[in-house]
Protein backbone atom coordinates (compact mmCIF):
# COMPACT_ATOMS: atom_id res chain seq x y z
CA UNK A 1 0.00 0.00 0.00
CA UNK A 2 1.17 3.54 -0.67
CA UNK A 3 0.47 5.57 2.44
CA UNK A 4 -1.46 8.74 1.57
CA UNK A 5 0.79 11.77 1.18
CA UNK A 6 -1.28 13.75 3.67
CA UNK A 7 -0.65 11.24 6.44
CA UNK A 8 0.88 12.81 9.52
CA UNK A 9 2.39 11.19 12.62
CA UNK A 10 1.83 12.47 16.14
CA UNK A 11 3.78 11.55 19.23
CA UNK A 12 2.13 9.72 22.10
CA UNK A 13 2.68 12.86 24.15
CA UNK A 14 0.61 14.92 21.72
CA UNK A 15 -2.25 12.45 21.79
CA UNK A 16 -2.13 12.01 25.55
CA UNK A 17 -2.41 15.78 25.98
CA UNK A 18 -5.91 15.86 24.52
CA UNK A 19 -8.27 17.95 26.61
CA UNK A 20 -11.57 16.40 27.64
CA UNK A 21 -13.30 18.39 24.92
CA UNK A 22 -10.68 17.37 22.40
CA UNK A 23 -10.93 13.75 23.45
CA UNK A 24 -14.68 13.89 23.05
CA UNK A 25 -14.35 15.20 19.49
CA UNK A 26 -11.47 12.92 18.59
CA UNK A 27 -13.12 9.91 20.11
CA UNK A 28 -16.35 10.53 18.26
CA UNK A 29 -14.74 10.86 14.87
CA UNK A 30 -12.04 8.24 15.30
CA UNK A 31 -14.30 5.61 16.78
CA UNK A 32 -16.96 6.17 14.15
CA UNK A 33 -14.31 5.77 11.48
CA UNK A 34 -13.12 2.51 12.98
CA UNK A 35 -16.57 1.04 12.67
CA UNK A 36 -16.36 1.43 8.90
CA UNK A 37 -13.05 -0.41 8.56
CA UNK A 38 -14.05 -4.03 9.05
CA UNK A 39 -17.04 -6.27 9.57
CA UNK A 40 -18.05 -7.39 13.04
CA UNK A 41 -19.54 -10.89 13.09
CA UNK A 42 -22.35 -11.91 15.47
CA UNK A 43 -19.93 -14.26 17.27
CA UNK A 44 -17.49 -11.43 17.88
CA UNK A 45 -20.28 -9.13 19.04
CA UNK A 46 -21.32 -11.80 21.58
CA UNK A 47 -17.73 -12.16 22.78
CA UNK A 48 -17.40 -8.42 23.24
CA UNK A 49 -20.74 -8.22 25.03
CA UNK A 50 -19.45 -10.77 27.54
CA UNK A 51 -16.31 -8.72 27.90
CA UNK A 52 -18.43 -5.72 28.86
CA UNK A 53 -19.71 -7.64 31.91
CA UNK A 54 -23.18 -6.10 31.61
CA UNK A 55 -21.92 -2.64 32.45
CA UNK A 56 -20.68 0.33 30.44
CA UNK A 57 -17.13 0.10 29.14
CA UNK A 58 -14.72 2.71 30.42
CA UNK A 59 -11.62 4.02 28.72
CA UNK A 60 -9.41 2.74 31.52
CA UNK A 61 -10.90 -0.77 31.40
CA UNK A 62 -10.71 -0.96 27.61
CA UNK A 63 -7.11 0.23 27.68
CA UNK A 64 -6.32 -2.48 30.22
CA UNK A 65 -7.85 -5.13 27.96
CA UNK A 66 -5.89 -3.82 24.99
CA UNK A 67 -2.62 -3.88 26.96
CA UNK A 68 -3.16 -7.47 28.12
CA UNK A 69 -4.01 -8.67 24.62
CA UNK A 70 -1.09 -6.79 23.12
CA UNK A 71 1.29 -8.41 25.61
CA UNK A 72 0.09 -11.84 24.49
CA UNK A 73 0.47 -10.90 20.82
CA UNK A 74 3.94 -9.48 21.37
CA UNK A 75 4.86 -12.73 23.12
CA UNK A 76 4.20 -14.55 19.87
CA UNK A 77 6.24 -12.05 17.88
CA UNK A 78 9.12 -12.37 20.34
CA UNK A 79 9.59 -15.96 19.21
CA UNK A 80 10.50 -14.78 15.71
CA UNK A 81 13.84 -13.28 14.68
CA UNK A 82 13.93 -10.16 12.54
CA UNK A 83 15.32 -12.19 9.68
CA UNK A 84 12.52 -14.73 9.84
CA UNK A 85 9.92 -11.95 9.88
CA UNK A 86 10.86 -11.37 6.25
CA UNK A 87 9.92 -14.94 5.20
CA UNK A 88 6.60 -15.16 3.31
CA UNK A 89 3.88 -17.72 3.94
CA UNK A 90 2.15 -16.72 7.17
CA UNK A 91 -1.13 -15.52 5.65
CA UNK A 92 -1.00 -16.54 2.00
CA UNK A 93 2.17 -14.86 0.76
CA UNK A 94 2.35 -12.39 3.64
CA UNK A 95 5.36 -12.45 5.93
CA UNK A 96 5.15 -11.69 9.66
CA UNK A 97 6.41 -8.22 8.87
CA UNK A 98 3.56 -7.64 6.43
CA UNK A 99 1.02 -9.02 8.88
CA UNK A 100 2.20 -6.60 11.58
CA UNK A 101 1.98 -3.71 9.11
CA UNK A 102 -1.56 -4.80 8.22
CA UNK A 103 -2.66 -4.69 11.86
CA UNK A 104 -0.98 -1.35 12.42
CA UNK A 105 -2.72 0.24 9.43
CA UNK A 106 -6.12 -0.37 11.00
CA UNK A 107 -5.08 0.77 14.46
CA UNK A 108 -3.74 3.97 12.96
CA UNK A 109 -7.24 4.74 11.71
CA UNK A 110 -8.43 5.88 15.11
CA UNK A 111 -5.24 7.86 15.70
CA UNK A 112 -5.57 9.70 12.39
CA UNK A 113 -9.23 10.40 13.13
CA UNK A 114 -8.16 12.18 16.30
CA UNK A 115 -5.40 14.13 14.57
CA UNK A 116 -7.59 15.30 11.73
CA UNK A 117 -10.53 16.44 13.78
CA UNK A 118 -8.34 18.32 16.24
CA UNK A 119 -6.44 20.14 13.51
CA UNK A 120 -9.19 20.73 10.94
CA UNK A 121 -12.50 19.86 12.57
CA UNK A 122 -13.22 17.37 9.77
CA UNK A 123 -12.44 13.75 9.06
CA UNK A 124 -11.46 12.06 5.80
CA UNK A 125 -11.68 8.30 5.70
CA UNK A 126 -8.19 6.81 5.42
CA UNK A 127 -9.12 4.24 2.76
CA UNK A 128 -9.56 6.10 -0.56
CA UNK A 129 -13.09 6.24 -2.01
CA UNK A 130 -13.82 3.39 -4.36
CA UNK A 131 -11.04 1.19 -2.97
CA UNK A 132 -12.31 -2.06 -1.43
CA UNK A 133 -10.97 -3.58 1.77
CA UNK A 134 -9.27 -6.44 -0.08
CA UNK A 135 -7.61 -4.02 -2.48
CA UNK A 136 -6.47 -1.86 0.43
CA UNK A 137 -4.94 -4.89 2.12
CA UNK A 138 -3.00 -5.69 -1.05
CA UNK A 139 -1.58 -2.16 -1.03
CA UNK A 140 -0.60 -2.45 2.64
CA UNK A 141 1.24 -5.70 1.96
CA UNK A 142 3.03 -4.27 -1.08
CA UNK A 143 4.17 -1.14 0.73
CA UNK A 144 5.43 -3.01 3.77
CA UNK A 145 7.32 -5.59 1.69
CA UNK A 146 10.13 -3.12 1.04
CA UNK A 147 10.41 -1.88 4.62
CA UNK A 148 12.67 -3.38 7.27
CA UNK A 149 11.11 -5.55 9.96
CA UNK A 150 12.57 -3.33 12.69
CA UNK A 151 10.92 -0.26 11.13
CA UNK A 152 7.55 -2.02 10.90
CA UNK A 153 7.76 -3.16 14.53
CA UNK A 154 8.74 0.30 15.75
CA UNK A 155 5.77 1.84 13.96
CA UNK A 156 3.46 -0.79 15.44
CA UNK A 157 4.56 0.07 18.98
CA UNK A 158 4.26 3.80 18.37
CA UNK A 159 0.76 3.58 16.91
CA UNK A 160 -0.45 1.25 19.65
CA UNK A 161 0.76 3.72 22.27
CA UNK A 162 -1.19 6.48 20.56
CA UNK A 163 -4.27 4.29 20.39
CA UNK A 164 -4.06 3.61 24.12
CA UNK A 165 -3.78 7.32 24.87
CA UNK A 166 -6.91 8.06 22.85
CA UNK A 167 -8.91 5.24 24.43
CA UNK A 168 -7.92 6.25 27.96
CA UNK A 169 -9.05 9.84 27.46
CA UNK A 170 -12.27 9.04 25.63
CA UNK A 171 -15.40 9.77 27.73
CA UNK A 172 -17.58 6.85 28.72
CA UNK A 173 -20.63 8.11 26.86
CA UNK A 174 -18.73 8.20 23.58
CA UNK A 175 -17.50 4.65 24.09
CA UNK A 176 -20.92 3.23 24.88
CA UNK A 177 -23.60 5.32 23.17
CA UNK A 178 -23.85 4.96 19.37
CA UNK A 179 -26.29 7.87 19.24
CA UNK A 180 -23.52 10.29 20.22
CA UNK A 181 -21.83 9.38 16.95
CA UNK A 182 -24.96 9.20 14.82
CA UNK A 183 -24.59 5.42 14.47
CA UNK A 184 -27.19 2.63 14.49
CA UNK A 185 -28.08 1.45 17.98
CA UNK A 186 -26.32 -1.90 17.61
CA UNK A 187 -22.96 -0.38 16.58
CA UNK A 188 -21.40 0.16 20.00
CA UNK A 189 -18.30 2.35 19.53
CA UNK A 190 -15.94 0.61 21.95
CA UNK A 191 -16.65 -2.68 20.21
CA UNK A 192 -15.50 -1.08 16.98
CA UNK A 193 -12.21 -0.21 18.63
CA UNK A 194 -11.78 -3.75 19.92
CA UNK A 195 -12.72 -5.16 16.53
CA UNK A 196 -9.89 -3.29 14.85
CA UNK A 197 -7.25 -3.88 17.51
CA UNK A 198 -7.08 -6.92 19.75
CA UNK A 199 -9.87 -8.86 18.03
CA UNK A 200 -7.92 -8.31 14.81
CA UNK A 201 -4.95 -10.05 16.47
CA UNK A 202 -7.23 -12.98 17.27
CA UNK A 203 -8.29 -13.18 13.63
CA UNK A 204 -4.72 -13.69 12.44
CA UNK A 205 -3.27 -15.52 15.45
CA UNK A 206 -4.17 -19.07 14.28
CA UNK A 207 -2.28 -18.57 11.02
CA UNK A 208 0.74 -17.20 12.85
CA UNK A 209 0.77 -20.09 15.34
CA UNK A 210 0.46 -22.63 12.52
CA UNK A 211 3.35 -20.98 10.69
CA UNK A 212 5.48 -21.08 13.85
CA UNK A 213 4.75 -24.78 14.27
CA UNK A 214 5.72 -25.49 10.67
CA UNK A 215 8.95 -23.61 11.13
Amino acid sequence: MTIPSDEHSATSRDVAALSRRGALKAGAVGLAALLTLSHMTPALADELARLAQDRPMTGARLAGILRAERTQWNGLLAQISLERMEVPGVEGEWSVKQLVAHLTWYERGVVEGAQQVLSTGTFTRRRPPGLGVDEQNVHIAAESRVRSASDVLAEADEVFGQLLAIVETCPEDILNDPRRLGLPGDMVPWMGVANNSYAHYHEHEPALRAWLERG
